[in-house]
């Protein structure tokens, strides 16, 4: 496969990702993570609510189901753990968004000149 990155695009790149990783927020969403690993009730309860959404889905999203899913999800919005670890993986996301963005901006401009000639 052909490298289109140069080197030099590369380590600009890297750093992106270390600024993010280095972040408080990022060490605070895998540090979250890890207690909640340890949390089999919490873990299970998780995975019913993954099960709850794809019935959801699959039921055509029914009323039903969708009343089930919530009851769940509220109770799962209500432990601790998971709204912090939620609250730092949004963060997390935003940040990665926000250079998404600014690359996406960045093609725009750079193709929308090429097209413009």
């Amino acid at each position: 496969m052909e490298k289109y990155l140069s080197n030099e695009t590369e380590e600009c790149l890297n750093e992106i990702v270390f600024f993010i990783k280095s972040s408080k927020e990022y060490k605070e969403c895998i540090r979250l993570k890890e207690e909640m690993s340890k949390d089999l009730e919490l873990i299970e309860f998780i995975e019913e609510v993954k099960k709850r959404q794809r019935k959801y889905v699959l039921s055509n999203y029914s009323k039903e189901k969708k009343k089930e899913l919530d009851e769940k999800l509220n109770l799962l919005n209500n432990n601790n753990l998971f709204v912090l670890y939620s609250y730092y993986l949004n963060k997390v996301n935003d940040m990665i968004l926000q250079v998404k963005e600014e690359l996406n901006d960045y093609f725009y401009d750079v193709t929308n000149i090429l097209s413009n000639d």
